[in-house]
């Protein structure tokens, strides 16, 4: 937080900055307002079992709801410290593979800090059945709606710059449409577990699996991969196979549909979560996702392969192998241990491709 307010080059204003501060802005509030209440929660824990002093555990006089309360305070915002990089790096690739400024960049940075914001006031979403007043449930679960608006703000934005861009569809982008793809699935599912009616008949069954490993796996990971792939030349100076990372991106992406999907049509049959063992109703949907896992296993082999073969055998990167606008773009591949011999001078913003900084 201090580096983005004290340490921005000359010229980079707060609208210049590029959209993956943002998001790692958003993400270092969340990390510094929530993660005290886990540390806070562990010291009672640690009181209530060394002092005997009775705070969660029912039969020293505690009681079990507020450890939810406090587990989920923090756990629910932890989420969004996983998933709002992700989609800075997605801000960062589709309007370079797509050669468009990037549409709407200031709703795209105000919906960061809107998710951080209101990510705090959700907590409740996940104890409609624990026991809380119809009220609670009702605010919790309009919040819930709330918290989508500012995800559906950045997945209209970046639609829009793909329109009449001259799309190049190498590996990064394959990953940053994935992650649009996989997210939106995620996040429309989001809204049937914010949705009181239909969240105390899914709870707690694979519909609620399917939808975390939607939002988290094919957000966040898939927005790691992104990551790595577009930021893998400038970091180690070498490319890698863009073939055998295509193929290990198309295997990666089925077999993901291939494992989860089917849990939200387990989920929907009524198949409990945190069971080893099922009825023989469920079995052939989990064999399908059986299938999807070794095939999720063998991607993830492949594009491990792939880059670590890279480091020693890729060919060389030039210091701007994508076209890209930003400041790392600006200098050679890997950079040189002082980055910049001058400390550059921002003039127009991040995404706007033709011009130097």
């Amino acid at each position: 937080v201090t580096t983005v307010h004290r340490l921005r080059a000359p010229g980079m204003k707060w609208f210049r900055l590029p959209l993956f501060v943002w998001s790692l802005y958003a993400t270092a509030w969340i990390q510094i307002l929530a993660t005290p209440i886990l540390g806070i929660t562990i010291l009672l824990v640690i009181i209530e079992r060394f002092f005997g002093v009775g705070i969660f555990d029912p039969a020293k006089g505690g009681d079990p709801l507020l450890f939810q309360h406090l587990f989920w305070i923090y756990s629910h915002p932890a989420v969004y410290i996983m998933i709002l990089p992700a989609m800075g790096v997605v801000s960062e690739i589709i309007p370079t593979f797509a050669r468009r400024t990037i549409f709407g960049y200031r709703q795209i940075a105000f919906s960061s800090l809107a998710i951080a914001g209101i990510g705090y006031l959700v907590w409740g979403h996940h104890m409609f059945t624990s026991g809380m007043s119809d009220t609670a449930r009702y605010i919790f679960s309009l919040f819930t709606f709330f918290v989508a608006v500012p995800s559906g703000i950045k997945v209209f934005n970046w639609v829009a710059t793909l329109y009449k861009g001259s799309i190049s569809p190498d590996t990064p982008f394959l990953y940053a449409l994935s992650f649009i793809f996989l997210f939106s699935i995620g996040g429309l599912t989001g809204l049937v577990n914010a949705a009181l009616a239909t969240n105390v008949h899914i709870h707690d069954t694979y519909f609620v699996v399917g939808h975390f490993h939607y939002t988290m796996f094919g957000g966040a990971a898939f927005g790691f991969f992104g990551a790595l792939h577009y930021w893998f030349p400038k970091m180690f100076g070498r490319m890698y196979n863009e073939r055998f990372a295509k193929l290990s991106w198309l295997v990666l992406f089925i077999g993901f549909n291939t494992l989860f999907f089917p849990m939200f049509i387990l989920g929907w049959q009524g198949m409990p979560r945190r069971y080893y063992d099922y009825l023989p109703q469920f079995q052939t949907w989990h064999l399908i996702s059986t299938i999807g896992s070794w095939l999720l296993a063998a991607g993830i082999i492949l594009l491990f392969t792939n880059l670590i073969r890279s480091l020693s055998k890729g060919e060389k990167a030039t210091g701007n192998p994508w076209g890209g606008a930003t400041l790392e773009w600006q200098i050679s591949s890997p950079p040189p241990p002082e980055n910049f011999e001058e400390i550059p001078l921002v003039e127009h913003g991040p995404y706007e491709f033709g011009r130097k900084i």
